[in-house]
């Protein structure tokens, strides 16, 4: 008997063995259940006559069946499972399921029960195309490969088969029955399977849907596919537009053959390239005032097409305000108890009034998180060392989870399944955030991490990406963390400067977990911020590194750079947001068996103004009266909403120096008084803000131009601590309107008394 026939009749044998074992000549339960599950593989592939044994690395979706768990005779519990495709593929390799044999694997309690964690195998016939190779060959193996494992859940997600190195090879035979290779070891990662997803992006004003136009005049526009690791790379990226509420096909105006885009990966340089990318003229039609439905299509062939879109207004002079002799990259100084003028313009040209108001944020002194460290060189993946992305973002998703959002670390947001791990969520988002050997793109990122709450079925999040280059763009990131408590995963950039490679860019994402400020001057303040750093899973308690800026006035962290190089620093280039439904996230209650972060929260937003905005580029003002504020660092925003609706923002940071006498208050950012009335002027109500040092009564009255008391808003009634808003409906204490006129609101509490003028137009 020829030795190809001896392993044939070898096989044959096995296979009935296998099929007896399993039961499945014997009538064991069927299988009811199935599921699309993703695979990583790591294997040593030997071929012969092609120089040493090799690693290679696979990715890729399968198909299986398996039975609900039923006892055996000796009292465990049995879950069969049965392996319907296989579809891996890696550089020059595609490993498919045997059309013949079945591959087969079981799991089966450790003791009796159901309990996990239980023993598990998989016994696997598989062909292999080795196109460089073996051109026009499959390679199949006659003995199956016998993976063994330890799952922790039914279906077996988040767990590792091994065929260790030091095993009896797997032969490879040709389609001649000739063996030309064997296979060393196998070591595989079954996650959540995800299809393909593809995602588009405009850049928008700072919490808009206003498009960004760039000094250059054009609108630019990102996309990613992400998933399905059985893909092929795109052939191109077609965008296309039209206006929004049409029906007609959409109007191509770029096709992207390349996609080569810059990735974080902590060791490898990011190199160039904007990804998948164009850019939109909008003065090539007449966009003034439109909102646009932009489209990629991404071709994948002989795959597909995948399609996303998204809805934006477009206008060649978008309605965003500006600051005026407020340059973004600086701090103002606002001195206490002073009246300060916010000057502020829009371009656009509007047909009618706008409004515009003002208002600011105290960032507390300091503000921190207590964050899972999740250390990407402990995944157990072949891209460790290039998962800072998806492990920054495992970070942040873990505390969600711990905050409110109890199905983000739950494997398909199912509470009665085990917890996952950060290191867990960080494996699972490899695949669809698309990391590869050489990193992830921040796209990629966003679109990983958006179908991972899909995944886990988490509706009306919001993920994106913002550039951070000058003090408002950090002022922009302060605020998601800190006043909306949405999470923000730093991109920190760093230039190799010796060495081999030096010139390079090195990009690493972190997790901010906190940020402090220290006066150093009468006039300025120093930030210092700290995060979860992937590489290694340091925590937020490690270090806190000062922030300072470069030579073009970006922002950097003082001591902390990539290259290694003493005393350098990264710059903070950009950041991912993670906000959940309604804004505010981590801090929605938490789940009973986990303690609630306790990070401090600061008062709420302080309106300090109101009037009109008349665009055209008319330089409007609106005042901040710092009278009753305390020293310290502020977010202050004016907000513009133009004759259509549309409400754009500009931020700075600004600070109020620290005053050389007098005592600090009891409540941080507030002094007993007054503090504003919006909108002023007004018809029919007005807000009154004031604030209180410590608990109190307070007495608040309406006062008309004579003197004379026409409404009694309050007597006495006892507030806490902190800043208040009450409404004024304009009515005297019989409840009758009053006339237009000039009235005063006069405040009482602590011994102290004061009043502001308010305007009411009929």
């Amino acid at each position: 008997m020829s030795k190809c026939k001896r392993l044939l009749g070898l096989f044959l044998a096995l296979s009935v063995i296998y099929l007896l074992a399993a039961g499945f000549l014997s009538g064991s339960p069927s299988f009811p259940n199935e599921k699309t599950i993703a695979q990583d593989v790591k294997m040593v592939l030997n071929l012969y006559s092609f120089g040493p044994p090799d690693t290679v690395i696979l990715r890729g979706p399968s198909d299986i069946e398996f039975s609900d768990p039923y006892p055996d005779p000796e009292g465990h519990h049995v879950i069969d499972t049965e392996i319907i495709s296989l579809n891996l593929k890696g550089t020059d390799i595609i490993i498919r399921k045997q059309e013949g044999p079945i591959s087969l694997g079981s799991t089966r309690s450790i003791e009796p029960g159901i309990d996990f964690p239980a023993e598990s195998f998989f016994d696997v016939f598989f062909e292999v195309e080795l196109p460089y190779h073996f051109p026009g060959d499959t390679l199949i193996n006659y003995v199956p490969l016998h993976l063994t494992g330890v799952v922790n859940q039914y279906p077996p997600y988040f767990e590792t088969y091994l065929y260790p190195l030091g095993s009896p090879p797997i032969l490879l035979y040709s389609k001649s029955g000739i063996a030309v290779g064997e296979l060393l070891s196998w070591e595989e990662y079954i996650l959540p399977y995800y299809p393909p997803r593809a995602d588009i992006q405009v850049p928008t004003a700072y919490r808009s849907n206003v498009a960004v136009v760039s000094p250059s005049g054009l609108i630019e526009i990102s996309a990613a596919l992400s998933g399905g690791a059985e893909l092929e790379p795109p052939l191109f990226a077609e965008f296309s537009y039209r206006h929004c509420g049409e029906t007609v096909p959409f109007m191509p105006f770029y096709v992207d053959y390349d996609g080569g885009g810059l990735r974080a990966s902590t060791i490898y340089p990011q190199g160039e390239g904007d990804g998948w990318c164009a850019y939109f003229d909008p003065g090539s039609e007449p966009f003034e005032g439109q909102c646009v439905q932009f489209e990629v299509a991404f071709h994948v062939p002989p795959y597909g097409i995948w399609r996303d879109t998204v809805d934006v207004f477009v206008d060649p002079t978008p309605p965003i305000p500006k600051f005026v002799d407020f340059d973004r990259d600086s701090v103002g100084v606002y001195h206490i108890d002073s009246f300060f003028d916010i000057c502020y313009q829009l371009e656009d040209e509007l047909p009618a009034p706008g409004t515009g108001r003002a208002q600011v944020f105290p960032l507390v002194q300091s503000f921190s998180r207590e964050l899972t460290p999740v250390n990407q060189l402990g995944l157990g993946t072949a891209f460790d060392s290039v998962s800072c992305g998806i492990t920054a973002a495992a970070c942040c998703l873990k505390y969600m989870a711990d905050n409110g959002h109890e199905e983000l670390d739950n494997p398909e947001g199912d509470e009665s399944k085990p917890e996952q791990s950060g290191e867990d969520i960080a494996k699972e988002l490899q695949g669809p955030s698309g990391t590869d050997a050489t990193g992830t793109t921040g796209t990629g990122l966003v679109n990983g991490i958006k179908s991972y709450l899909k995944g886990h079925g988490a509706e009306g999040w919001d993920v994106s990406q913002h550039p951070v280059n000058d003090e408002a763009g950090l002022g922009e990131m302060f605020r998601e963390m800190e006043s909306d408590s949405e999470d923000v995963i730093v991109l920190l950039k760093d230039t190799v400067t010796t060495g081999e490679g030096a010139g390079d860019t090195l990009g690493h994402f972190v997790t901010l977990g906190s940020r402090e400020q220290e006066q150093v001057s009468e006039d300025s303040t120093v930030q210092r911020i700290d995060f979860m750093n992937p590489w290694g899973g340091g925590s937020t308690a490690d270090n806190k590194y000062d922030v300072g800026e470069n030579s073009n006035g970006e922002p950097t962290t003082e001591g902390f750079d990539l290259d290694g190089g003493a005393g350098a620093s990264a710059r903070v280039a950009g950041y991912v947001k993670v906000s959940p439904p309604d804004g505010g996230g981590g801090g929605g209650g938490s789940r009973s068996s986990r303690p609630r972060d306790g990070s401090p929260s600061s008062p709420g937003w302080i309106p300090i103004d109101m009037g009109i905005c008349h665009g055209h580029g008319v330089v409007d003002t609106l005042h901040w009266d710092t009278h009753g504020f305390a020293s310290g660092l502020y977010l202050l925003e004016v907000i513009t909403i133009d004759d259509q609706g549309h409400e754009c923002r500009d931020l700075r940071l600004c600070f109020i120096p620290t005053m050389g006498t007098g005592t600090d208050p009891d409540t941080p950012g507030f002094k007993t008084g007054l503090i504003n009335l919006y909108p002023n002027p007004f018809n029919p109500s007005t807000n009154i803000v004031f604030a209180l040092e410590k608990d109190g009564p307070v007495t608040m009255a309406i006062y008309d131009i004579a003197g004379r008391r026409v409404r009694m808003l309050m007597a006495g009634k006892r507030w806490t601590a902190g800043s208040h808003t009450i409404s004024w409906d304009g009515k005297n204490d019989r409840g009758a309107q009053l006339a237009s006129g000039v009235y005063f609101c006069r405040f009482q509490a602590e011994g102290q008394a004061s009043a502001l003028k308010m305007i009411l137009l009929r």
